[in-house]
């Protein structure tokens, strides 16, 4: 099944991948067979108490993400979830 991300270009969004990768976009590019994350940071520690999605109201104190990949591209099968954030949440962190 093919998944629009059109409308979450500019969206912050967290990428959850097959073999336990996670990772926090300024936003969701597609073509083709795959996804371009933008300025993708792998979330080393969700530090948080509620589970991932905690993270769609921004980080937490706790929360340890790495530098930005300067380009990331997954195919769409390695996509398990895409969850969009609150853009205010996340302004000014990635």
């Amino acid at each position: 099944m093919k998944i629009e991300y059109s409308n979450m270009a500019d969206t912050p969004v967290i990428i959850v991948a097959t073999h336990g990768h996670v990772w926090i976009a300024k936003g969701i590019d597609c073509a083709d067979d795959h996804i371009h994350l933008k300025h993708a940071r792998t979330v080393r520690n969700w530090g948080t108490t509620k589970g991932l999605n905690e993270l769609v109201n921004g980080p937490t104190k706790e929360t340890v993400i790495d530098d930005p990949a300067p380009v990331l591209f997954l195919p769409d099968a390695a996509v398990i979830a895409v969850i969009p954030c609150r853009s205010a949440a996340w302004e000014g962190k990635l």
